[in-house]
């Protein structure tokens, strides 16, 4: 009788072609990717799944680790609406299946998903939330396993960063490069590895060794054609010596059909740091002073425009860049109002106020993060705060992340998630907490200012507008028990009419 291991052990030799076995796995991949929180198109019912293109990256005596892109078809009128939630991720809740049509259609997203295929009998228990499920295949079952969390799967998409080799199979090529060849990455028996809790449109895996400094290792899961903003800029910013963002190691790319994005990318952990969204709830809660933090955070946030348009240039806010800012926040507060009828009474001073920016001086045009909030900051003790995640909106089209825009949306971004902060302390707790965050709100401004200079106040008030307009359709549809924080914010903003300051 085969003892444990020999059951273990895959012969691939026994086994149909991988290409086979994939397209048989997609089926179980359009159950299970909808139950998953990268998954940016829940609500849409079942997709139908189809493989894209594929590539191994390890073939081991007892298993198999595939890098695999899945094309999503979904049914027609299901296609989500963008939008994530509008704050931290501590304070958010951030058609049949098969292998696809077979017509020209092109699919609605692309994903991707490394696996690790395995035999049932004899391997060791899979982590929890790893099962994807069991292959009845000729040669025996396979049981097909999320890579992200079986430690192997982790070492094998670690390990195209450390060699740099690489990896190449049917519609799919991956290619590694490091920011710093010199510098050491862990890999190994004495590798420890695990999956950072919280994740939302990404995965992310935090890697140890003794000996070496942590790294996370960011797993991309939405592909878009271009380059991804979160090793664009931080990439950039780590050329520039930056202290305010985790040091970019490592990146991967990959390439399927015409789409070449970035699949991976490796920056330095720094472990036992608290984010700034925990600590203003904490702060705010108890009612202590935040002014000087947020003073620091302001200034932060003003160093790191700086490295970047140092780093990757500006251009002019002309009109022509103006009319279009303006436009798409006038189209936004159109459909808002048409389905919020709060913002709805709003509509009018709104709209008379982003009509009066337009009239103002506008700071240059430059790369952002996009999607700044408190839960994006960390509160390192060694080197203040640190910015996280500069991939910007993830359901925004990549093309337009990529885009220069302007530094007042994060400033926007951070007035309105200190606000928050307070809105959650008082549904939570019941705590008034408006007078630490407009002591915070106007301590942050002024941090920002003094490095950037003093931005026009209708300029600011229309984006922080902008802001509260989406936060309101968010918080209607997932959680109305919220939608009070952004009603409040612009019934402030349009009772004070467009020459009003924004840090009240």
């Amino acid at each position: 009788m085969a003892d444990a291991r020999s059951t273990a052990l895959l012969d691939m030799t026994l086994l149909p072609p991988l290409g086979e076995v994939l397209d048989l796995a997609a089926a179980q991949l359009a159950a299970w990717m909808p139950q998953q929180r990268w998954y940016a198109h829940k609500g849409a019912g079942t997709p139908q799944v189809e493989v894209a293109g594929w590539a191994p990256l390890r073939i081991a005596p007892d298993h198999a680790t595939v890098l695999l892109v899945a094309a999503v078809h979904l049914g027609d009128g299901d296609r989500l609406a963008a939008g994530g939630a509008p704050d931290a991720p501590s304070a958010a809740p951030g058609g049949g299946a098969g292998p696809g049509p077979t017509g020209p259609r092109e699919p609605d997203a692309l994903y991707q998903i490394p696996l690790v295929l395995r035999r049932p009998e004899g391997a060791p228990a899979p982590e929890e939330g790893a099962e994807i499920g069991v292959l009845a295949v000729s040669g025996g079952p396979l049981r097909v396993d999320d890579a992200t969390r079986d430690a192997d799967g982790r070492a094998a998409l670690v390990a195209t960063l450390v060699s740099g080799d690489g990896a190449a199979g049917p519609g799919l090529s991956l290619a590694s490069h490091r920011t710093r060849p010199g510098s050491p990455l862990p890999l190994g028996r004495a590798m420890r590895s695990r999956v950072l809790a919280g994740e939302q449109s990404n995965t992310s895996l935090i890697i140890e060794t003794e000996g070496t400094s942590p790294l996370i290792v960011k797993l991309l899961r939405v592909l878009q054609d271009g380059e991804n903003p979160d090793a664009v800029l931080q990439g950039a910013l780590t050329a520039q010596g930056s202290a305010h963002v985790p040091a970019v190691v490592g990146a991967a790319t990959v390439r399927t059909g015409a789409m070449r994005t970035h699949a991976l990318v490796a920056q330095e952990f720094l472990p036992q740091v608290e984010d700034a969204w925990r600590v203003a709830l904490r702060l705010a809660r108890a009612g202590e002073d935040f002014t000087a933090p947020a003073r620091a955070l302001g200034t932060t946030l003003a160093e790191v425009h700086r490295d970047l348009a140092a780093a990757l240039g500006t251009v002019a806010a002309d009109e022509g860049a103006v009319r279009a800012v303006l436009a798409q926040m006038h189209r936004r507060l159109a459909q808002v109002a048409a389905e919020v009828e709060q913002v709805a009474a709003h509509r009018e001073r709104l709209a008379a106020l982003l009509d009066t920016a337009a009239g103002q001086t506008w700071p240059a045009m430059q790369r952002i993060h996009g999607d700044l909030h408190l839960g994006q900051v960390l509160a390192s003790p060694e080197r203040g705060w640190v910015l996280l995640d500069f991939e910007g909106e993830p359901l925004r089209p990549l093309a337009e992340r990529a885009l220069p825009d302007s530094p007042l949306r994060d400033v926007a971004g951070m007035l309105r998630s200190l606000d928050y902060a307070a809105g959650a302390v008082a549904l939570e707790h019941g705590v008034d907490a408006d007078a630490w965050a407009a002591d915070a709100r106007a301590a942050f401004l002024e941090g920002w200012a003094a490095e950037a200079g003093t931005p026009a106040p209708a300029v600011l008030a229309a984006f922080e507008a902008d802001k509260a307009v989406y936060e309101a359709l968010y918080e209607s549809r997932q959680r109305p028990d919220w939608l009070p924080i952004p009603l409040a914010a612009l019934e402030r903003i349009s009772a004070r009419g467009a020459g009003a300051g924004s840090a009240g």
